[in-house]
């Protein structure tokens, strides 16, 4: 697996050009042939997957797509 460069200078996650060699990522199946990978913080920290800005993102579309939490207009 590959990822790109750019992507791993942009995150600041390169030393020297290259990955450390401790470097630890985390992977989580999402579906078939579906993965997300995360690199956790300097502390060892990795937060929940839900709490994932492009998860978060995904699962609001989603709701605004299902019309989820779109009530029923009441009577005055």
């Amino acid at each position: 697996m590959t990822i790109p460069r750019d992507d791993l200078e942009k995150d600041d996650l390169l030393e020297e050009g290259e990955l450390p060699d401790e470097q630890h990522l985390d992977v989580d199946r999402l579906g078939r042939r579906t993965y997300v990978v995360r690199i956790p913080e300097e502390g060892g920290d990795l937060p929940e997957l839900a709490q994932c800005e492009v998860v978060e993102r995904l699962a609001a579309k989603r709701a605004l797509d299902l019309g989820v939490g779109r009530g029923t207009p009441q009577a005055d």
